[in-house]
Formats: C-alpha cells, structure tokens, sequence
C-alpha cells in the first residue's frame, strides 16, 4: 500500500487520542481510517514492550450478525481486507522505519509466521487469530490482537481497545459490550477505548447516539483538522466528513482513475441516499422508532430526578420501589397500565408496570417496574400494594384508572381485575381488536391506537420519563410498520418494548372517560360496579 504524508485531520486525531482515554474517530468512508486506527496502535505498542493492544473490529462479525441491512456479505468481505492490508503495510513500514522487530503469531498457538504474503495475513486476520508482535529486544514485546467484538471476551479486554466500524454491529450487541466494558473501564486507569465508524442509518444504534451533539443538532463549518465536539455521554467526537477530507488534500477517483472534486463524486449515479451517512455524516433523526430520539433524550433529562425506572428481582427490590414512589408522586391525575408475562426465565420477556400523572397537558411516567415472576399470586399482591401507597399520598387520592393488556394474559388478567376492582377501575384492553377512532380513515386495531396515542404525547414533548439506557433502548425498540406497531425481542435480555406497551395503557388511563374496547369472552370492570361481559365501544378524548 502507498502512504501519502498524513493530512492534517489524522495528524489531530492522533495528539487526541494521546490525551483522552475515550476517543471517537467519527470519520467518513475512505478518509483512511483503518490506516490511522493501525498508526495509533503502533504508537501504543512502540512505547515500551508490554504493552497490549486489542483491535476488536465489527468487520469481522462473519455471517447474519453482520451481514444485514446496513452491510451486505460483499461489503464485509472488502471491509475485512483493507483493514487487514491497511494494518499489514503500517506495521511493517513503521517497524523497519524505527529499527523493531515485527512478527505475526497465532493466538491460539503461539506459532511465529515467517514470510507470510499479504493474502495469508488477510487470512489469518480474518481467523480473529492474529497476533502481531513489536520485539524491543529478543524477548520483550508488545502485541496486538485481532479479534471480533464479543460481550464475554470484552470482560477481559485490558490495554488499548479499538473499535473499528463500531456503527455496524447489531445494536443490542452494541449495548451489550458496553455493558460488559464499563466496569474493567472504571477500575483500570490505563485501559483507552477507540471508537471508529462513519454513521449508521438506524437512529436506536447507540453508535448514532453516542456521536449525537450534546445541544441536538449543530452546523459544523468545513476544516481540515476535523472538528471536535462533547457527543451525549460526555465523549469526545473527532468529525470529519468528506468535505473537511479533501480541504486537507484528500481525493477520490473515477471509473477511469481521474480525481474527482468532491461535488463530482457526491453527484455519482446511487451516491444521493448514502451521502448523509457514510460521507456527511448528518445526524437525520425520523427513523424507524415510533418515538423520536431527541424527544426521549430531553424527556429523559427532565424526568431525571422526578421520575424513575427500577428492575425488581426480589420482596427488598419491591420494598424499595414502594418507598421511592411515595416520594414520587404529587397530586395529579394517576394512570397505570400493565403489560403482563407471567413466567421468569432468563430470555422471557418481563411484566413492565408504568405509573404516569398528569398534570394539565403533561405527563410524568413516576415510577416503571419490569420484572420476571412466575407466581401469579405474587404479580397480584404487588400490584394490590402499588395501588394502596398510591392511595396513602397526601393530596391527590387514588389511581384515576388501571389498563391491562389482557391479549396473551386473558385469564391472569381477569384474576388480577377482581383482585383489585375494589381498588381501582380496571379494564382490561384486547389489542387485536379494530376500532375506528375519530380522526382515523380507517379502521385499526387497538394496540395501532394506543401507540400512536402515547407516541405522540412523547413526540410533542408533553413527558418527562425515567432515566437509563434499558428504558430508553425499550422504549425505542418498538417501532411502527405499514401502520402496525412491530418489536423484535432483544436476545439477551427478552426485552420486547414492554415498557412501550405498558406506557401506552397508562396513557389511555388517563384519558379514557369509561372504559376499554374488549371481546365477548373477557370481563370489563368498571371501578366497583357489576361485571359485564359484553363488547364494549369506547369514546375518546380529543
């Protein structure tokens, strides 16, 4: 591979990098990023000997993992090969140039490579076991791994990680090796953490929110060093787009192998839809999520210390939970809405519980409880005593209303309605059900209705709402389809924007003037009056 000098933005990013223990590369396609990501990892390595550096790059995420919608299997093959050309030409370049000793290794076996072509370390690269070595004398080195992001290895991750193309792993594997990193972060002074991608399409990556400005949306003028920037978790973010790119000398080529200027290229037949993305690098928010993210963010930052999320495992989990909502509640209107599941295996999805009051036009969802329990009697005594201390409050006085989302929990849920009908009027809400409310052309069905109601609360900026990466990720895993809301559920935690759902009914709790839509075989209770099984239209507030 021929270097060029490095241009000025690269030159930046590496007195960065130097400075800060958390850096994002958020750089566009073909600026050569996976060139600097290798020069920087030299530097670490050619420190001292010791040294350790990890390369943990989504390219290297072979099969369906990756192989999606944002990257396709030719992508990743081309991806995989210039980050393992790049890496091979730095290192051997540089060594010679500072008189180290470079060697690949295998990780599993120890075995030293000698004479190795550029098409065996592509292969051993894509192995996810390579080991490259810096000797500083015949017996101390510093090495690199090169392996593909996984939450179980990250446990273990020490040194210097990189990030490569950390836009395009799945997003719950994203969150996932945070998770799994942030502890070994906090207690290891000396681990640094490289972030480098362009941006992802979807608008729920945390890739995309990580890079987001902290004040939303900001007009960055066009600079050949790129431009630095506090992202929202307080990260530091080195932008440079294709146009900071090539006013620092950076070019892109024809079909024929002619320059082009860069109004040229982004004029090319199939660039329009991937320049914001992959070369401008512009946060567009509308994304397939039926709540916006910058609706989320600011509800989140104003319910921050009046509103809170809380996963119980156990009675001391539920005794704190009580507590916490005495001292949450004020005197408004109270709806709650139920999204039952009644089993607790480790991938099942979790009962989310969510108490809103509302005060005139707005909302403050105080309290959402998820939980995994199998024991019916267990779900039916907690919400009994959820009820009761929001009776004790002051001012106030008892829950407004209480919606279940009987359709999967038809039985429980009827158990759970005569448990508390003397508590508070119940109804019990049939998603599947079609209704025609006002203002709608057609007919939809109720769990259409009851998104498209809470989503717009949220997306009009009438709630303040919880803190906390699951909440926010749950209530923006659902999203809305051909008019119907969807949820895939998340893998490792079986989440399946419950607490979306149960949001939802607590929304119609509050503006629901007499009852729920249900079917002929379920039981609507109405506060203390008699059971009626019959179908049941509801009005609507306007």
């Amino acid at each position: 591979m021929k270097f060029s000098p490095r241009r000025l933005y690269e030159q930046t990013l590496q007195v960065a990098v130097r400075a800060e223990r958390v850096v994002v590369a958020f750089w566009a396609r073909r600026c050569r990023k996976s060139t600097n990501l290798g020069a920087i990892a030299f530097d670490e390595m050619s420190a001292e000997s010791g040294k350790t550096v990890i390369s943990a790059s989504a390219s290297l995420l072979l099969g369906t993992e990756l192989v999606n919608m944002t990257v396709s299997a030719t992508e990743q093959a081309i991806l995989v090969s210039s980050e393992a050309e790049a890496v091979q030409s730095i290192f051997e370049n540089q060594a010679a140039t500072e008189q180290l000793d470079f060697k690949c290794a295998n990780a599993e076996t120890g075995k030293i490579y000698h004479g190795m072509t550029r098409e065996d370390f592509a292969d051993l690269y894509k192995s996810k076991r390579l080991e490259m070595r810096l000797y500083h004398d015949r017996t101390a080195y510093s090495r690199q791994l090169v392996i593909a992001p996984n939450p179980a290895t990250a446990r273990g991750w020490r040194g210097t990680v990189f990030r490569d193309e950390a836009g395009f792993t799945p997003a719950n594997l994203e969150a996932a090796l945070r998770e799994a990193v942030d502890p070994m972060f906090r207690d290891q002074p000396d681990l640094k953490m490289i972030y480098a991608s362009n941006l992802p399409r979807d608008d729920r990556h945390p890739f995309f929110e990580m890079t987001l400005p902290q004040d939303g949306f900001t007009e960055f003028p066009v600079n050949k060093s790129g431009n630095f920037y506090r992202g929202q978790n307080g990260i530091l973010i080195h932008r440079v787009t294709l146009r900071d790119a090539y006013s620092a000398g950076h070019m892109l080529y024809d079909n024929k192998g002619q320059p082009m200027t860069y109004e040229q290229f982004a004029r090319m037949p199939g660039n329009k839809p991937q320049m914001p993305f992959n070369y401008d690098l512009e946060h567009k928010m509308g994304g397939s999520a039926a709540i916006d993210l910058l609706a989320i963010l600011t509800a989140q930052q104003r319910g921050a210390q009046s509103c809170a999320f809380v996963y119980v495992d156990d009675e001391a989990d539920f005794q704190r939970v009580l507590h916490l909502l005495r001292g949450l509640l004020g005197a408004g209107a109270i709806g709650v809405g139920l999204d039952p599941a009644t089993t607790n295996k480790q991938t099942s999805n979790p009962s989310a519980i969510t108490i809103t009051e509302q005060t005139g036009v707005s909302r403050a969802q105080r309290m959402v409880i998820c939980w995994k329990e199998k024991e019916p009697s267990v779900v039916i005594d907690r919400m009994k005593r959820i009820f009761e201390t929001i009776a004790t409050r002051p001012a106030g006085g008892k829950t407004r209303r209480f919606c279940a989302l009987a359709t999967s929990e038809r039985y429980f849920c009827k158990l759970l309605a005569d448990a508390v009908r003397h508590l508070v009027p119940t109804d019990l809400l049939i998603e599947s059900e079609s209704i025609h409310p006002p203002g709608y052309d057609e007919p939809v069905n109720f769990k259409t209705y009851l998104g498209d109601i809470y989503s717009a609360a949220i997306n009009d900026n009438r709630y303040d709402l919880p803190s906390g990466e699951y909440f926010k990720a749950d209530q923006r895993a659902t999203i809305k389809s051909g008019g119907r809301y969807e949820c895939a559920v998340d893998s490792l935690t079986g989440a399946h924007g419950d607490t979306f759902s149960s949001g939802s009914a607590a929304e119609y709790a509050l503006i629901n003037t007499r009852g729920a839509i249900t079917d002929p075989s379920v039981i609507r209770l109405g506060g203390n009056g008699p059971s009626q099984s019959r179908l049941f239209t509801p009005r609507y507030l306007s």
